[in-house]
């Protein structure tokens, strides 16, 4: 707003035109006049605040996907402009993988078109959650997904292909009552370039490589032009396992925060399926899981070595490698009776398929070299009272996601209180993982859990 000592109609205009929003001569201004003039121009300012923040929105929204909250193709469009760019300057790679649902049509047609959509919705988070920060995933329309993978080489683009496949189809989406359903995917994969710089020829390129996974089968990923398997495949790679390394997680005394051990993880140089998710996921569809899973043991077991012997060490098997290990396995794998005191084996509870008694040979034996038995995951998804009763484990593990936002969640807390009431008639030693604040921990330690484990502390390395 312009005062001025002169009334000048000219100079009024020319203020207007550099953006005044009001001109007043000060000798025919009052006080009560000004009062309301500047109350206006407080109003009209804020309203083109609010004006400019809801045109910044709707810029944004044009960009996305109303049912997905994915980008759009004008989206994926900026996006897809935006990488070429910078692979231009940088002269790196790009994969796209464009990604189509099995049988949606059957599912639309025998559930309805809501249960469609619920399915696109689930897909989605799945993708958001697979995918690296600097990718961009898109729904292209219908039941088609495209995701640009930036400084992706397209071998490293068919292997997170073949995670994200394998990710989907481990999701079941409920859609009525317990009911669910079971959902696959094709991928088809190529590298990016100039030729393919619109969306329309992105899809043209793309389209080919998924038309081989369909005709595969379905539930497959291939990978368009330049695409040569190597002969050291994925399922090859694992089964040679070399590719394993472990990482250490430490295990804190929640009163103290001082270190009382660690939990030795499994990690590989395999593009995709560097997690334990990814490449166990894997293992179990190509029928390979009990070799993968003991040569992890092999890797944590020879890292464990490297610790100090007072320091508790956790290892992971599967329920059903632990069952099938003999006598004189245990021998070769662990250190001699005398040293096995701080080992511990973890055994996940979701993992534990009907009656759990086929466990008890084999905990015996672990008993009887003094390694102990911890009951992983308990508390979310099938926890059964039954398993930790019979299998007598010295160590309950709380699962992270009854732990993790802990502090915030009253109805969590309660869950958490009632099952800390039933583990302590079993004298077991109480460990909650998926810590990651310092309001969760001092949650965690007004209940009374002793012992815990998460990313508060750091990630493991």
């Amino acid at each position: 707003m312009i005062l001025s000592g002169t009334d000048d109609e000219a100079l009024a205009l020319e203020a207007v035109k550099k953006g005044a929003q009001d001109y007043v001569v000060k000798g025919e201004a009052s006080g009560e006049m000004l009062a309301r003039v500047l109350s206006y121009a407080f109003e009209r300012n804020h309203q083109k605040q609010q004006i400019e923040a809801l045109n910044e929105s709707l810029e944004k929204l044009s960009f996305l996907d109303p049912l997905t909250q994915l980008l759009n193709r004008r989206g994926l469009q900026r996006m897809l402009t935006r990488e070429l760019e910078i692979s231009g300057r940088q002269g790196a790679n790009i994969s796209a993988i464009l990604l189509d649902l099995d049988n949606f049509k059957l599912i639309n047609d025998k559930f309805g078109h809501a249960v469609g959509d619920s399915v696109l919705q689930e897909v989605s988070k799945v993708l958001n959650s697979t995918v690296r920060a600097a990718d961009s995933v898109s729904r292209v329309g219908g039941d088609e997904f495209i995701i640009l993978l930036p400084n992706t080489r397209l071998a490293e683009g068919v292997h997170f292909s073949e995670r994200i496949r394998l990710a989907i189809s481990q999701a079941p989406v409920l859609v009525a009552g317990s009911q669910t359903v079971k959902v696959t995917a094709s991928l088809g994969v190529m590298t990016v370039n100039k030729r393919t710089a619109s969306i329309d020829s992105l899809l043209e390129e793309t389209h080919a490589a998924l038309a081989k996974s369909k005709r595969s089968g379905k539930n497959q990923v291939s990978a368009g032009e330049g695409w040569e398997p190597r002969a050291d495949s994925v399922v090859d790679t694992l089964r040679a396992g070399e590719c394993f390394r472990s990482v250490k997680q430490p295990i804190l005394d929640l009163l103290t925060e001082k270190t009382i051990g660690y939990e030795f993880l499994t990690r590989t140089n395999i593009g995709g399926f560097e997690m334990p998710d990814d490449f166990f996921n894997f293992s179990m569809e190509n029928n390979i899981l009990s070799g993968v899973d003991q040569r992890c043991l092999e890797v944590a077991l020879a890292a464990a070595k490297e610790v100090s012997p007072g320091s508790g060490k956790h290892v992971n098997l599967f329920p059903s490698t632990l069952a099938a290990l003999q006598p004189e396995q245990f021998s070769k794998l662990f250190p001699p009776v005398s040293l096995c005191g701080a080992y511990c084996v973890e055994v996940s509870e979701q993992q534990i398929l009907g009656d759990p008694s086929y466990l008890v040979p084999v905990i015996q034996e672990l008993k009887k070299r003094k390694i102990g038995i911890a009951i992983d995951d308990v508390g979310f998804g099938r926890s059964c009272l039954e398993s930790l009763i019979l299998l007598q484990p010295d160590v309950i593990k709380i699962d992270k996601r009854l732990v993790n936002g802990i502090s915030h969640d009253k109805s969590q807390k309660e869950m958490l209180r009632r099952l800390l009431a039933v583990v302590e008639s079993l004298h077991t030693k109480i460990i909650a993982e998926g810590i990651e604040t310092r309001e969760d921990l001092e949650t965690l330690k007004e209940l009374g859990v002793p012992y815990g484990q998460g990313f508060l502390w750091g990630q493991p390395v």
